[in-house]
């Protein structure tokens, strides 16, 4: 009797084993039935296509080391290739590109770099360790090559040599961090040995990369366009025949342009505004609005070396009047969001939380301005005063600086405006010929020198002359600190010392928003730097061949 029980029991036991057995099976078959179709549904990439968007004015020229502006980045930018890149489809982390590699020394002041092999320039000529040289040495130079590169380059940067043909080592005056992120940029791309000073660079013949595509044609005030390279070191890359970049300074004619399908794109993390993209949310189903963060902000800087800018209780009655919230309704309809002094979008951004609890930052306008006119009644102005603010003329800016005009006046601070195009507009704020400007402040990179080296005491981008000792030594301890949560410990710290300083006033930050025809896949999400490194159209398609 027992004995029966037991094999029954041990039958069933082996039942119940094989279900489960079978269950597992059928699971398995299941997401290996589920995977298939996954890749049966995964289209392969298709072939062909031009990708056709709008850029505001003409390039100045074609030497990419030597303007920061997107006009001449977008266009000539996937002609070519940096020793490392950014990977836009992976949180924008550093990789190779012409560099296989890079080795960093101990003491943090060497690098050196194993360059790829078999790498042609356009004309067929071979990539070697020459032509990284020459063109690290040409982004180090203040006359061949724009501000915020030399801004780093000038601080650490010390020589290039060459090990061997395809072995490039740099050596530095210090460890910098930021190093590596400049050298992934859009701008720092390597050129071929003795090009700047054999070719002009308005002459097209300057363009010889060995980028993704090559130069076509270009017709000054109408457009530029390239073609696939069909001899790119990357195999099976680009996808599309092409790219057409138009010059069009207005953005109803973009937008317009666009509905018509002539565009595929408004513009590569530009042209597009808050009632268009609600346009075309309702009435063009086949239209992406793309919209992310931006490393660019709205700046108010003031002249620290003048009244009445010089008194910091003047500079802080200014950010508490500031109605932030008003600003990105007004400057931004909307698009854009609260933030210290570097992209609240990075790591080493306050947390909002913190961010709030600065008195500029607080929910109460009413108890702000009650303060603000206290201090500026501290300060001798309980009567008032008047400010000439320069203004660069244009909606990016007109708009948010007359929020701001109407904050200010609010507290007894009377804003005269000063409207000037853009040479004029530099020409005064360059050589320190104002009270307060306004303008839509960029950096090419999300890199903690870029945002902060403009507040550095000394600093020939430091146009209203903030300077604090403390800043500047957490700044170089930041700037030497290559583990991302170290160095955002420390550039909390700036973060908060520049919130009590206020050494300018940031209104906001601005989102990137662009549309473009969903035939267009594979394109990346948006980040802070899109309108730069949008990684060169690799790994874009358009799905059967055709853009738009």
């Amino acid at each position: 009797m027992h004995q029966a029980v037991g094999c029954r029991r041990a039958w069933e036991h082996v039942r119940r084993v094989r279900r489960w057995e079978l269950a597992v099976l059928l699971v398995i078959l299941g997401l290996a039935l589920v995977l298939d179709a996954g890749a049966m549904a995964a289209e392969p990439p298709d072939r062909g296509g031009t990708i056709t968007w709008a850029v505001h004015e003409s390039m100045p020229h074609f030497d990419i080391h030597g303007d920061g502006s997107y006009i001449l980045a977008q266009p000539v930018g996937p002609l070519y290739n940096s020793l490392l890149t950014f990977d836009v489809y992976n949180n924008e982390k550093i990789v190779g590109d012409l560099a296989e590699r890079w080795e960093v020394a101990p003491d943090g002041k060497q690098i050196t770099f194993p360059l790829r092999k078999g790498v042609k320039f356009h004309d067929g000529s071979d990539f070697t360790c020459a032509d990284a040289k020459y063109s690290v040495e040409k982004l180090a130079d203040p006359k061949r090559s724009y501000p915020n590169i030399i801004g780093i380059m000038e601080e650490v940067f010390a020589s290039a040599t060459c090990r061997d043909d395809f072995t490039l080592v740099m050596d530095l005056k210090r460890p910098s961090a930021a190093i590596l992120a400049l050298l992934a940029d859009s701008h720092t791309v390597m050129m071929k040995a003795g090009i700047a000073e054999k070719v002009d660079r308005k002459d097209p013949a300057f363009l010889v990369g060995t980028g993704p595509f090559r130069y076509k044609s270009y017709t000054p005030g109408v457009d530029f366009r390239a073609e696939r390279n069909p001899n790119y070191w990357k195999p099976g890359v680009p996808h599309i025949d092409g790219y057409q970049a138009v010059v069009m300074p207005d953005l109803t004619r973009i937008f317009a342009s666009f509905r018509a399908r002539q565009l595929t794109m408004t513009g590569i993390g530009r042209h597009l505004e808050k009632p268009e993209a609600d346009v075309l949310q309702r009435d063009f189903p086949d239209a992406v609005v793309a919209l992310g963060p931006r490393a660019g902000w709205d700046s108010f800087v003031m002249h620290h070396g003048k009244p009445p800018f010089n008194d910091p209780r003047v500079r802080k009655a200014v950010a508490l009047a500031t109605d932030r919230e008003k600003m990105i309704e007004i400057g931004a309809e909307g698009w854009g969001v609260l933030g210290g002094y570097i992209g609240p979008h990075t790591p080493y951004a306050l947390p909002s939380e913190e961010l709030k609890q600065y008195p500029q930052f607080g929910d109460d306008m009413a108890k702000r301005q009650a303060e603000a006119k206290r201090l500026l009644a501290e300060a001798g102005y309980a009567k008032g005063l008047d400010v000439e603010l320069v203004l660069r003329r244009g909606p990016l800016y007109e708009r948010g600086a007359l929020s701001r005009q109407d904050d200010l006046k609010r507290v007894g601070v009377n804003i005269h405006i000063t409207l000037l195009d853009t040479a004029g507009f530099r020409e005064r704020t360059q050589k320190g010929d104002f009270q307060a400007f306004t303008v839509l402040s960029a950096v090419p990179i999300d890199e903690p020198d870029l945002y902060y080296a403009r507040l550095v005491c000394g600093s020939t981008y430091n146009y209203g002359k903030y300077c604090n000792p403390e800043f500047d030594k957490l700044f170089q301890e930041q700037s030497q600190t290559f583990d991302v949560q170290k160095r955002a410990e420390i550039t909390r710290q700036m973060e908060r010392l520049l919130l009590q300083d206020v050494p300018d006033d940031r209104g906001f930050y601005w989102k990137s928003a662009m549309a473009y025809w969903d035939q267009v896949k594979q394109w990346p999400p948006i980040r802070g730097t899109t309108v730069y490194n949008f990684g060169k159209f690799e790994q874009v398609w358009c799905q059967g061949g055709k853009c738009m």
